[in-house]
């Protein structure tokens, strides 16, 4: 877990560094759609360092430890940053479609690299057991549909917390962990299979006569 532990260490030193002025870096260095068009194209990358508090940043490093331990001895150090980065990175993307966003809108953190490593996980080790972003060890099938349907179900929603990011940097993962599956197609139905339980399961209780 060396890379998982750098980045969990780089996360935290940045944040301590920035918070005797975190309004200011974030305002200056915080994904934000009018500035990223206007040709700061850096703060893509310098956004995914920064949290907007101590819940923020504790929340994302408890995920990319127990992500981390999961997934980085399955696909190796270099596969794993290439998730991490382009994840995060390319996931702000989705902050430029204006009926998401206002071109104000200011975004930080490493939830859009870490939904990445989620996606990859889900379809490259399926069975491989996670505990984020539940209490309980689940197969990463399981995280990754639950994960999936949380954040799409709230894609539309006004909130601080980046659902369509979330979304996007899943999806860049589920890329590649389709990608490096050695069997895809079985990837791909396992999670599709695991969905339509999950989304059967109310009505089975139901018919069972648990609810």
């Amino acid at each position: 877990m060396k890379v998982t532990i750098s980045l969990i260490l780089a996360n935290i030193l940045i944040f301590i560094f920035t918070w005797s002025s975190l309004k200011y870096y974030i305002e200056n260095y915080g994904f934000k759609p009018k500035s990223f068009l206007e040709g700061k194209y850096y703060l893509a990358l310098t956004s995914i360092f920064l949290h907007a508090n101590e819940y923020h940043l504790g929340l994302n490093v408890l995920a990319l430890f127990f992500l981390g331990s999961a997934l980085e001895r399955e696909i190796g150090s270099s596969r794993y940053l290439l998730v991490y980065f382009l994840g995060g990175i390319f996931a702000n993307f989705i902050m430029l479609l204006p009926f998401l966003y206002s071109p104000e809108s200011v975004g930080v953190g490493a939830s859009g690299a870490i939904s990445a490593l989620v996606g990859t996980g889900t379809f490259l080790c399926p069975g491989r057991l996670t505990i984020f972003p539940f209490s309980i060890p689940l197969p990463f099938v399981a995280v990754g549909v639950l994960y999936f349907l949380i954040n799409t179900s709230n894609l539309f929603t006004q909130s601080v917390i980046g659902y369509p990011v979330h979304v996007a940097g899943m999806l860049i993962g589920s890329i590649f962990g389709l990608k490096w599956s050695k069997n895809w197609k079985k990837g791909l139905t396992l999670f599709i299979v695991t969905l339509v339980f999950i989304l059967s399961l109310p009505y089975l209780l139901r018919i069972l006569g648990f609810e």
